[in-house]
């Protein structure tokens, strides 16, 4: 499974680094609850540049991994909030 896992990250390393900026982005969330939707402004703004500006196409795939990586995040605000 863990190879499975590593070969599935080094073909995809460019989503694993579109999950770990939206993660990152998405920690601004502790300051206040709307940062949480930065990661997807962010992921939609820099697949405009990649489309229009650096010529090499809008891709959904990465602006989902960015997306998915504020899930974490908005799951502990979650937790924070109403269950602690």
């Amino acid at each position: 499974m863990q190879t499975k896992i590593e070969n599935w990250c080094r073909n995809n390393i460019d989503k694993v680094l579109h999950f770990i900026v939206g993660l990152l982005l998405a920690q601004l969330a502790y300051l206040w609850v709307w940062f949480l939707l930065f990661p997807l402004i962010a992921g939609l703004g820099k697949e405009f540049i990649d489309k229009y500006v650096r010529k090499t196409g809008f891709t959904w795939m990465d602006t989902i991994a960015t997306w998915m990586g504020a899930i974490p995040i908005a799951i502990l605000l979650l937790i924070d909030k109403y269950i602690l």
